[in-house]
């Protein structure tokens, strides 16, 4: 088995994240993804490591309240799914030309992945 590990950065605006407790406010700092290159027959173990800063940390005692980063890892059909959903909430009003705009950046990001 081969593993390869592609990183790129992450750019976002303010994200806020939630428990029952607290709530934080985040924002990308990077996209990994530790690339499984199974051999024929075994399972695709690949994983999407997704990693955010912390704006003010606070010091409350909570699961949350004294994070610095927080990350988030997920498998290759997850992050579809959950960058499927996030795009068509996205882009449910944007025009024809603003789609097509999206649709380019995502095959040029996607091309850069096969260069790596």
């Amino acid at each position: 088995m081969t593993t390869k590990l592609v990183t790129n950065p992450l750019k976002t605006g303010k994200l806020t994240a939630m428990s029952n407790v607290t709530s934080i406010t985040l924002t990308g700092h990077q996209v990994s993804i530790l690339e499984d290159q199974p051999e024929p027959g075994k399972k695709d173990t690949s994983a999407v490591h997704l990693t955010f800063n912390v704006e003010h940390p606070q010091k409350l005692p909570s699961l949350l309240g004294t994070a610095e980063e927080l990350g988030l890892i997920m498998d290759r059909d997850d992050a579809v799914e959950i960058s499927l959903s996030l795009l068509a909430m996205a882009l449910e009003d944007k025009t024809a030309e603003e789609i097509k705009a999206v649709e380019i950046s995502l095959s040029k990001a996607i091309a850069e992945l096969h260069n790596c």
